[in-house]
């Protein structure tokens, strides 16, 4: 068999993957980022849901080969198409059929929602995300020899935020969306991948796609997002609730969500889990986008796999 198949014979294959990788425990969501890594968009993704949803009615029990793909059909290497802001605002307008969602539509079905001070966001943040015991790593400038890290207790930097506001710098600040050690053991003590304590989110975000769609497509992704984050700029930072054992897992799955959301214009680079999101309750200068703000917009604490914000 081809890898992937000629047209016509795709939707037989695709079967013939899912049934085995679903009986041998593989989740659905990473079931559907394989197979969506082995199309391309004349395959839509409502198409490989219905695939992976049949394969989850059928209940397939192991079938021997483990996680594996059977028949060798990993995609075989190939160069990949550029992804222009042109291509992935059509892939995404083509996954909407025509919905649409805005900040209103988001704060009405968030479970914690933004505060009506958005300067107060990051109290609310830290509070979900985050548990008092773990440490916080908060950047406002990205330079590691630059005195622009700070690390601190999730509980006193939430004394800190309703007693001195969020620290900031014209370009505005960042955290460290997976909890850290005390100390980094990067250069000038920057934290690094090694310094990560647990791998409990990735991010994701796209430069390419116009605001409006961004919300849209975010609030009908069938991933379990935890966050949705104004950067001030030109993109909203996503976090997706991950909750792994290992760095080498979180890299699996953070590169089999990033497959299947490329061709939609997202940055394929945010695998690693020491990445930063943008810090709610900051306002930037540099690089802003209409007013600045870097605003919760949506915060899920348990989102649940396999659920869309919007159904």
């Amino acid at each position: 068999m081809a890898a992937p198949a000629a047209p016509g014979d795709r939707h037989s294959q695709m079967i013939d993957l899912a049934l085995p990788l679903i009986g041998n425990g593989m989740a659905p969501q990473a079931v559907f980022a394989q197979l969506r890594a082995m199309y391309d968009a004349t395959v839509p993704d409502s198409e490989i849901e219905s695939v992976v949803a049949w394969a989850l009615a059928k209940n397939p029990s192991p079938s021997g080969y483990g996680n594996r793909l059977p028949y060798n059909l990993a995609p075989s290497p190939r160069p990949a198409l550029p992804v222009t802001a042109q291509s992935a605002t059509a892939a995404v307008e083509g996954y909407l059929k025509g919905e649409r969602f805005d900040e209103a539509d988001l704060w009405e079905v968030s479970p914690w929602r933004p505060l009506e001070d958005w300067r107060k966001d990051s109290i609310m943040v830290f509070a979900a995300l985050f548990f008092g015991h773990e440490y916080v790593n908060i950047v406002t400038d990205l330079a590691p020899l630059k005195d622009g890290s700070q690390t601190k207790l999730r509980d006193d930097w939430m004394r800190h935020f309703r007693e001195h506001g969020v620290p900031q710098s014209k370009s505005g600040a960042w955290f460290r969306f997976n909890p850290t050690t005390e100390k980094g053991t990067g250069k000038s003590g920057w934290h690094t991948d090694d310094d990560v304590t647990a791998f409990r989110f990735m991010l994701i975000e796209s430069d390419k796609l116009p605001m409006e769609l961004q919300l849209s497509f975010l609030g009908k992704l069938r991933l379990p997002v935890a966050a949705l984050i104004s950067s001030g700029g030109k993109s909203i930072h996503c976090l997706v609730k991950m909750d792994c054992k290992s760095i080498e897992e979180y890299r699996e799955q953070a590169v089999r969500i990033l497959k299947m959301l490329r061709v939609y214009g997202f940055d394929t680079a945010n695998k690693n889990p020491s990445r930063m999101s943008r810090l709610p309750g900051a306002f930037r200068e540099i690089g802003a986008r209409g007013d600045g703000q870097q605003r919760l917009l949506y915060l899920n604490p348990e989102p649940v796999e396999g659920e869309r914000i919007f159904p």
